[in-house]
């Protein structure tokens, strides 16, 4: 059986081989080479975003829900997994996917996206980070999602889901606007990989408030 933390990376690699992704693939999969690819249909590979902000007594005091971006760099390893074998079958990259790629992306991060300068206002596939995530923030740092629930199509839907979530407590003093999230292959920041990254108006933690990010992954109708 599957472990939970390959499970977002096979459903991507489902997509992937059903045209889920839209990509038709033209170059080859080298580690010094982008693999180039073009959109050819429709995504089948639907993908939603959550967050939920409560405060101290549990009380809700914001809710976003966006779809996601793929982004390119989580595509590029997708591919590799699924035809590169050996050790070298891809990590995380600026351009191309490289690396040892040995866990899936079941990591999730947030950020308080304030890089305007560098156009991270927005969600592009183009990014392999966060604007400016809250990694030195208590409470707020990157974390492997503590709930992640698998549901298979049953009756007439062939749909296949993923879900992965988590709750970050912030105890850090000031006051963070949070405005983005990002699902990851790695805990630590250096050298790490990123599937899918979204932005989101805007939620002022203060202490004791918690922060619920969910990824949601679809497969299918």
């Amino acid at each position: 059986m599957k472990s939970s933390s390959t499970i977002v990376a096979l459903v991507a690699a489902l997509a992937v081989t059903s045209g889920g992704l839209g990509l038709s693939l033209t170059g080859v999969f080298d580690d010094g080479n982008v693999i180039t690819a073009s959109n050819t249909a429709n995504g089948l590979l639907m993908g939603h975003l959550t967050v939920e902000a409560h405060n101290d007594l549990g009380e809700l005091i914001a809710y976003r829900q966006t779809d996601n971006e793929v982004v390119d760099e989580g595509e590029q390893c997708i591919l590799k997994m699924l035809f590169k074998d050996g050790a070298n079958r891809g990590g995380s990259g600026t351009g191309a996917c490289t690396g040892a790629l040995t866990t899936g992306w079941d990591v999730i991060a947030i950020g308080d996206n304030n890089e305007s300068s560098g156009g991270w206002n927005s969600a592009t596939d183009t990014q392999y980070n966060l604007g400016n995530e809250t990694a030195t923030m208590t409470g707020l740092e990157r974390a492997t999602a503590t709930t992640k629930t698998w549901t298979n199509g049953s009756g007439t839907s062939t749909a296949t889901q993923v879900v992965l979530a988590t709750t970050f407590t912030y105890n850090g003093g000031s006051t963070p606007a949070i405005g983005e999230s990002g699902l990851f292959n790695s805990t630590t920041i250096a050298g790490s990989g990123m599937l899918a990254r979204q932005v989101f108006t805007d939620v002022s933690l203060s202490d004791g408030d918690s922060i619920t990010v969910t990824w949601t992954f679809k497969v299918g109708t």
